[in-house]
């Protein structure tokens, strides 16, 4: 029989009148049906006096943007029943709802479906290469929360997203955008147009005939409106084993922060023992929140972990807090407390402090896993105040330290007032620099040197203005520039007629550099080469500074930036006398057709006509008259091989000062191999007790059959020990992910710490374990989650 659409003029009218939606009769046209006008097809129909009506075989009805399939459909215009018999179904954006059997009012949205299932549709593959390395979301409240409900393993498909704690959590993205689930439920109530009530449902990414795990819930009520939903008895099940359960939860299904616990996490460290964590998230209102999470520690007890975040309009903070009241091990209160705020006031004027401090020493070293802060030994509390117009920027700047290992006291700037000027006068650039600081000594540091000389404090003011001429062309640019530099101080804890001291120093540099290019062709590929000499001149005259103490002064590595600056010295006790020339050449090799730089090499060397007479102090005067050679090499081959060299070579002892070597080969993601090697030598030329040397291989690679294995290896020859190790094995099953790390990190105050992870994640909703992912991010460069490779590049996981 042909296939027949009902849409008469007549019928189509009595239609809208009966559900009250239009009062005039009108023909409505097939294409372009809008509002709520009835549309019914049918491979035959029937109509019985005009009050209902009944469609046989590939059978729908369409309202609006809503669409019913089914094999038979009778329509109760009158009552405004629905009735569909045999595979009905009902289209709801991505996916759709189908059942045997469906009763619905209509217009209401009122009904029922009994032994339903849930389809999503997948939605296209993501650029493969932004999935690989844009797992990162902006930490600030005015993107989606980066906190997972356990709510949210209900109906939320996620993406791994950073944070700036141990335990990543995820970002729920919407249900309807999940790349692959499916579900059931006895029965879904139609509670109205915005409302779904699911009876006994589950919820799985695994594919069709893969039931590895499911989330399960008595009860689920779902709100399109405030697109939240709640669930009652829902508990995750992984091979067929109940292994989370929460009698009652609400959560947000489309990015929306919601209130509620988080995933707990598991682990265990050799200083602490096992751990659990149950974090619970409050959205205090849209532009607050807070997490707080009771830890606890086996060999420890109960520790209190809370994060406020707050943002405005000219104002954001985030405030961190850990307690441990007594601990086991230590018999003593443990804290940690990171404080900071930033606030905009207007017109080029902000304000923010930053306060982080702990109870004792080992803190970082017994209650973390990262060398990041395990290997932090100086703790800042300050406050500043920042100007910024066109032309000047000013800064003010009071600081203080909590040192941990009781030695390295830096000073402290109580205050650091800098103000910073440029100009264009014609063709003339003026500057000026000035600071004043007041340099104070924490209460704890000694206040005799090892040399038995009392520890100096005091003021230092400097003024630097100086105007350049810039002269730039097309095929190069040569700048003078002419400065006097002033510093004067006054000093306490230091011999007589020494505590007020000047020093006047006129600085004069010529900088200079050409551009030369040329195109030709390498197997059928256009490149372009350049040659880039650059020259650079220095003259400072000599002045003795050996009476002037060294507040916050060192000598600079000999690189390519230094070796175009003015003074070798960073900080302003010390101003190097000068007669100097800086030459270094580099090239590059651009591909023309996509303007990638393929290879860069520079080689460089800074040639003396003054012996040096400024130093610091212990330090021995330059007797060469050149600089160390430096080169660097960098590398980008199409065969997926990044290589970066930096060398510094001695001349006088044919001997290497420096080397440093990182490769990484990343053919596709899930596979990252990274070498590296550094090494430094101690200004005697020896490795005892001084200088680097030591190598770093980390990688992920394949493993076959879904498993992948991670590993790093970061080893000190001259001290002959590990610094940090790891080694792990993940395993991707499509729909679901493990992973198990172990670690081991040498800290600063203490012995080696012991961590080990290991995780359970379903499909992106739920994350069980400790999460390592921020771990072995940090130690493996160019790592991806087996969550988020592409599948073209996915592992076979079942024979």
């Amino acid at each position: 029989m042909m296939k027949s659409r009902f849409l008469t003029g007549f019928t189509a009218a009595l239609l809208m009148c009966s559900l009250r939606v239009q009062a005039e009769s009108e023909t409505v046209p097939p294409d372009d049906v809008s509002g709520d006008a009835l549309v019914i097809d049918g491979d035959k129909l029937e109509l019985h006096l005009d009050r209902k009506m009944r469609a046989l075989g590939n059978a729908s009805i369409t309202r609006g943007k809503q669409t019913i399939l089914g094999d038979v459909i009778d329509y109760d215009v009158q009552n405004d029943e629905l009735h569909v018999e045999g595979n009905a179904r009902i289209n709801v954006g991505n996916g759709n709802i189908t059942g045997p059997e469906l009763h619905m009012r209509l217009s209401e949205g009122i009904g029922e479906m009994k032994d339903a299932s849930i389809v999503l549709f997948k939605t296209p593959e993501p650029n493969a290469a932004q999935d690989a390395t844009n797992s990162s979301a902006p930490n600030n409240l005015s993107s989606a929360s980066n906190h997972e409900s356990i709510a949210n393993i209900i109906l939320d498909n996620v993406n791994q997203n950073s944070t700036t704690q141990d335990n990543e959590t995820l970002t729920p993205k919407s249900l309807l955008s999940s790349t692959q689930s499916r579900g059931d439920a006895k029965a879904i109530f139609f509670e109205g147009q915005d409302k779904k009530r699911l009876i006994d449902a589950r919820y799985t990414t695994c594919a069709a005939g893969v039931d590895d795990w499911y989330i399960k819930a008595k009860e689920l009520t779902i709100s399109d409106y405030t697109e939240s939903g709640v669930a009652k008895n829902a508990y995750v099940e992984f091979k067929g084993v109940p292994i989370l359960y929460t009698p009652w939860i609400s959560f947000s299904y489309n990015n929306l922060r919601q209130s509620g616990l988080l995933t707990p996490t598991f682990g265990s460290t050799s200083r602490s023992g096992f751990e659990v964590a149950t974090p619970f998230y409050w959205n205090i209102s849209p532009n607050m929140d807070a997490t707080i999470t009771p830890r606890e520690l086996s060999k420890r007890g109960v520790q209190l972990q809370t994060e406020f975040r707050y943002l405005g309009d000219t104002f954001s903070g985030i405030d961190s807090l850990e307690y441990l009241p007594n601990d086991s091990q230590s018999n003593s209160t443990r804290y940690y407390a990171n404080l900071k705020h930033q606030q905009t006031f207007g017109n080029g004027w902000s304000a923010g402090y930053s306060v982080e401090r702990v109870s004792d020493n080992q803190y970082f070293a017994d209650l973390s896993t990262r060398i990041v802060t395990t290997s932090r030994i100086n703790l800042p509390q300050q406050f500043n105040v920042y100007y910024a117009d066109d032309h000047w920027n000013f800064n003010a700047l009071a600081q203080k330290f909590q040192t941990l290992d009781d030695l390295s006291f830096p000073y402290e700037r109580l205050p650091q007032l800098t103000l910073n000027g440029n100009k264009e006068y014609g063709p003339v650039d003026a500057n000026l620099y000035t600071q004043l600081v007041e340099f104070e000594r924490n209460s704890n540091a000694p206040t005799i040197s090892t040399t038995g000389a009392p520890v100096p404090t005091g003021t230092r003011f400097t003024l630097y203005p100086s105007i350049s001429l810039p002269m730039t062309q097309s095929y190069g640019y040569i700048t003078p520039k002419f400065g006097v530099h002033y510093t004067n101080y006054n000093l306490n804890n230091i011999a007589n007629n020494l505590q007020s001291q000047d020093r006047t120093l006129p600085i004069f540099s010529l900088d200079s550099g050409l551009f030369f290019d040329r195109n030709f062709k390498v197997a059928s590929r256009d490149y372009s080469q350049t040659i880039e000499p650059r020259l650079y001149y220095v003259y400072i005259p000599d002045k003795k500074q050996s009476n002037i103490p060294i507040f916050d002064t060192s000598e600079a590595d000999l690189n390519f930036s230094t070796l175009f600056s003015e003074n070798q010295f960073t900080g302003n006790d010390r101003i190097n006398n000068a007669n100097q020339l800086s030459l270094a050449v580099t090239t590059r090799l651009i591909e023309s057709s996509t303007g990638t730089q393929r290879l860069s090499a520079s080689i460089g060397q800074r040639y003396y006509f003054a012996d040096q007479v400024v130093a610091l102090p212990g330090a021995d005067f330059r007797k060469n008259n050149s600089s160390d050679i430096i080169a660097g090499l960098s590398v980008n081959l199409k065969s997926n091989w990044n290589v970066d060299a930096f060398w510094q070579y001695n001349t006088d002892d044919a001997s290497s000062v420096r080397t440093s070597f990182t490769s990484r080969y990343a053919p596709e993601p899930g596979k990252a191999l990274n070498l590296g090697y550094s090494y430094r030598r101690d200004v005697a030329g020896s490795l005892v007790n001084a200088g680097i040397d030591q190598f770093d291989i980390s990688a992920q690679w394949p493993l076959g059959q879904g498993w992948y294995g991670i590993g790093r290896v970061n080893y000190s020859m001259q001290d002959k020990q590990f610094i940090e190790t790891l080694a792990g094995i993940e395993y991707d099953a499509g729909c679901w992910q493990t992973r198990s790390v172990i670690q081991r990190v040498s800290t600063a105050t203490a012995n080696a710490n012991y961590a080990f992870f290991f995780q359970l994640q379903l499909g992106g909703l739920a994350s069980i374990g400790a999460n390592p992912l921020n771990v072995i991010k940090r130690n493996v460069p160019g790592y991806v989650a087996t969550g988020l490779i592409p599948d073209r590049y996915q592992q076979p996981y079942y024979e």
